[in-house]
């Protein structure tokens, strides 16, 4: 018995460089072409699931409704939120942020919470209780996640089992827009799920 998970990150946005996290800005035009493209191969897809942002939730949405697969959204695949800095142009950040500075959070962001920011506890908390739920139960379900890049490298860190704390992540998963991982989980005789990600 085995899953397949295909995360996709959403494409480009009509605002560039800033900080987007919770801000719901929409896709560009090259945005949902990214997506059309890295979907059209899909198939037998059973399950959507998607941020609620306007950026993954309406391209899900669209597919659901071509494919007749149901959609879940799911408040715990949105993106972190940056709190004062959310939406803020990176320009900005790296000029007008001190103690800590967006340099500070970049490199140990467990160690460095924005201005009225999600924690990166928080963060890791609730997408590991999302991953360990869909987990837990056994089956033969192909899935599309379509969420936030700060989503998918959290849960690549989950799926190779990097200790809690480590920022490798952060800099050893470039996950631009429109990019696409594909992740198959095992399930044992004892019902254990062993996950590996496909190239």
């Amino acid at each position: 018995m085995q899953q397949t998970w295909y995360f996709l990150r959403h494409g480009a946005l009509i605002q560039s460089g800033v900080l987007s996290g919770c801000t719901d800005i929409a896709l560009s035009e090259l945005g949902i072409e990214q997506l059309y493209a890295k979907t059209k191969t899909l198939t037998d897809i059973d399950r959507i699931f998607s941020s609620p942002l306007q950026r993954c939730r309406q391209f899900a949405t669209t597919l659901s409704c071509r494919w007749q697969s149901p959609l879940f959204i799911a408040d715990s695949l949105q993106e972190m939120d940056f709190g004062a800095w959310d939406g803020k142009s990176f320009e900005w950040l790296w000029s007008n942020t001190h103690n800590p500075s967006i340099g500070d959070f970049w490199q140990n962001p467990w160690l460095y919470t924005p201005p009225e920011a999600e924690t990166m506890e928080a963060f890791y908390t609730r997408i590991q209780q999302w991953w360990h739920a869909q987990l837990a139960t056994p089956n033969d379900s192909c899935n599309l996640v379509i969420t936030h890049g700060g989503v998918i490298k959290q849960l690549l860190a989950l799926i190779l089992a990097f200790p809690k704390h480590d920022t490798r992540q952060q800099s050893l998963f470039d996950v631009g827009y429109g990019a696409m991982i594909k992740v198959k989980v095992y399930y044992d005789e004892q019902g254990i799920a062993w996950p590996k990600v496909v190239f």
